[in-house]
C-alpha cells in the first residue's frame, strides 16, 4: 500500500508541476514536516502499539514535496507527500518507526502582493510501520541461512485519511516562494495492525483511528 501511495503522489506532483509551469499558474517543491509526539484529544499523534509514545516527545521529522496549479483567484488542485523514520530504544530494545503519507485535493490561494494565505482539504492515506531490531551484528551468510540475520521484525497499519492545512507564504523572487504552515490529519484503518497481511494479535492499547497534526515548511518554484 505504501509503495502505491507514493507512486500515485509522485505522478500527481509531476502532473501538477507540468500544468503549473506550462500555464504559469502554479508550481511546487520540497518540504519538511515535523510530527510532534504526545497526544491530541486522547489519540497518540504517532499511533503505534507496544511503545508508550505519549512519552516520545521529540516526534518525527519527515521529508517530502508538494505542488499545485490552477487559476489565480480561484480554487487550485494539488497534493503533497512525505515520509520519514525514527530509531530509539525502549526497555533495552531498539525500535524503528516509519511514517509516510500521500494526499491530493483542492486548495484556495489568497494573495496579498508578495504574501499569500493558503488553505486546503485533501484525501489520501497514511502508513505507519513499527519494527523491533533483532540479531544485531549478525551479518554473516550463515545467519541468513539459519534465520538469525540482523534485521527488523515489523508490523504495519494503513489509514484512509483526510487532511486539512493552513499556511502562509512569501514570494521571495518571481520564481521562488517560501511557505510555512500546519496540517491536521484524521484517518481510519479498516484492517488495523497487520503482520504479513494477518491481524496482529494481543493488542491491548491500539486504535484503528488516527488523529494527528504536523508543522511544515517548504520552498516552491514556479510561476
Amino acid at each position: 500500500m505504501k509503495k502505491n501511495v507514493f507512486g500515485a503522489v509522485t505522478l500527481l506532483l509531476s502532473f501538477v508541476s507540468i500544468v503549473g509551469f506550462a500555464f504559469e499558474f502554479g508550481g511546487g517543491g520540497p518540504m519538511v514536516v515535523y510530527i510532534p509526539g504526545g497526544t491530541l484529544y486522547g489519540f497518540k499523534n504517532i499511533n503505534v502499539p507496544v511503545i508508550d509514545l505519549p512519552e516520545f516527545t521529540d516526534g518525527i521529522i519527515t521529508f517530502g514535496g508538494y505542488g499545485y496549479g490552477g487559476v489565480p483567484g480561484m480554487v487550485y488542485g494539488g497534493g503533497f507527500g512525505f515520509g520519514g523514520e525514527r530509531e530509539f530504544t525502549k526497555g533495552g530494545n531498539k525500535y524503528k518507526v516509519e511514517i509516510g503519507g500521500g494526499f491530493g485535493g483542492g486548495l484556495k490561494n489568497i494573495s496579498f502582493g508578495n504574501v499569500y494565505l493558503l488553505a486546503g482539504v485533501y484525501f489520501g492515506s497514511v502508513d505507519i510501520i513499527l519494527g523491533r531490531k533483532v540479531n544485531e551484528n549478525n551479518t554473516n551468510l550463515s545467519n541468513l541461512e539459519d534465520g538469525t540475520l540482523e534485521g527488523y521484525l515489523t508490523t504495519s497499519i494503513g489509514y484512509i485519511s483526510i487532511a486539512a492545512n493552513l499556511a502562509i507564504g512569501v514570494k521571495v523572487t518571481d520564481f521562488m516562494q517560501v511557505e510555512v504552515g500546519t496540517t491536521a490529519i484524521g484517518g481510519y484503518s479498516p484492517d488495523g495492525w497487520l503482520v504479513n497481511g494477518k491481524p496482529l494479535q494481543g493488542l491491548t492499547q491500539s486504535s484503528n483511528f488516527l488523529l494527528t497534526y504536523g508543522f511544515y515548511g517548504g520552498v516552491g518554484f514556479g510561476f
